[in-house]
């Protein structure tokens, strides 16, 4: 789930690739359709809708009443496996994680990605900030001041933390190290830097499923339990979290 500027809630159906818009009488309208299998969808400041789609292998981009477009599919000659979830910050830089349908990375094949896609006078420009050594990388968030890419790595049962210092340059270590479950599939930061992080599990190991929340300095504050184990989507907006389970 994610929101627009005027704050309707928005969700993505994966097998239909269907982008959903909620508004505030219930209504569902749905507002676009990749012809992909779509994972996750952010919109920027301007407007634009930027799709994670695994059909597509690609991150693509929808403006109003527009056509899709493509914004990146290959770094370096290479198609990218899959894209999963994505963000945008403040400056419009996009960040998304590289993960492939499951199966695809794990920690039999740590090899999935998490990139940053910044704006230049000659285009678009695809960067790695953790490049084929992740296992199945999931969730993306963002601190509220925009220093620090928390990314869930749900076949590592963690949550990393990525940073720049000096700028440009970026480093990344565990966050979080869960246990139970499968592993995080989701991430989402409040504005006080508060993580919510969505624990996915097999609906044939647990009826229940689990967000746990996390303080900026790491701490454990405390676990929101669900009806479903399998957790595929967070959001939070007006002190209220939206949660989507498969």
């Amino acid at each position: 789930p994610f929101f627009d500027k005027k704050e309707f809630l928005h969700v993505v159906l994966h097998d239909a690739g269907d982008i959903l818009m909620i508004d505030n009488s219930g209504c569902v309208k749905r507002i676009h359709n990749t012809s992909g299998q779509p994972s996750g969808a952010v919109f920027d400041d301007s407007g634009m809708l930027y799709i994670s789609d695994f059909a597509h292998g690609a991150v693509l981009a929808v403006q109003l009443k527009s056509q899709q477009e493509i914004v990146v599919e290959v770094y370096e000659d290479k198609p990218l496996k899959g894209p999963n979830s994505i963000i945008v910050d403040s400056k419009g830089t996009v960040f998304f994680t590289d993960s492939g349908p499951i199966g695809e990375t794990g920690l039999h094949s740590p090899i999935g990605s998490l990139y940053m896609i910044t704006n230049s006078l000659s285009g678009k420009i695809l960067k790695p900030i953790s490049l084929e050594t992740l296992a199945y990388p999931s969730g993306i968030a963002l601190s509220p001041d925009g220093k620090f890419i928390y990314v869930a790595e749900m076949m590592s049962n963690r949550v990393l933390r990525f940073f720049q210092k000096p700028e440009g340059v970026f480093h990344g270590s565990v966050f979080y190290q869960m246990s139970g479950g499968v592993g995080p599939s989701c991430i989402v930061c409040d504005t006080n830097g508060v993580l919510y992080i969505g624990q996915y599990d097999i609906r044939e190991s647990s009826s229940q499923g689990r967000v746990l929340v996390v303080g900026p300095d790491g701490s454990l504050h405390y676990v929101i339990a669900t009806e479903g184990a399998e957790i595929s989507g967070l959001a939070i907006k007006d002190r209220y979290l939206y949660i989507t389970e498969k």
